[in-house]
């Protein structure tokens, strides 16, 4: 058998070090994950207020007060936030996993 040389090494520690970072950076972006209640509501009720919430960031109102789509945006902990509130303001009550 003869020793591995560095060249052959090379492969694995690239991948090893792809593989690492995107596991770093995946453990980073996740964040809790909320389910919703509401006395009375029933799942249609919750489909068309979490849809209000999922639009309401992308939206802004323009200079005419006509509102508009600006685009999804690229923070997903300050969208979940912001979704948080959203349904919030609209009566269901965030639960936390345990």
């Amino acid at each position: 058998m003869q020793p591995r040389t560095l060249e052959l090494d090379l492969p694995m520690r690239r991948l090893a070090a792809l593989v690492f970072s995107v596991w770093a950076l995946l453990s980073g972006c996740t964040a809790p994950i909320f389910t919703y209640s509401k006395g009375g509501a029933d799942a249609a009720d919750f489909r068309r207020d979490s849809y209000a919430c999922v639009q309401e960031p992308r939206m802004s109102v323009g200079a005419s007060g006509t509102p508009m789509s600006v685009g999804a945006g690229t923070d997903g902990k300050r969208e979940a936030k912001l979704y948080r509130i959203c349904m919030e303001a609209n009566g269901w009550t965030a639960e936390a996993p345990r």
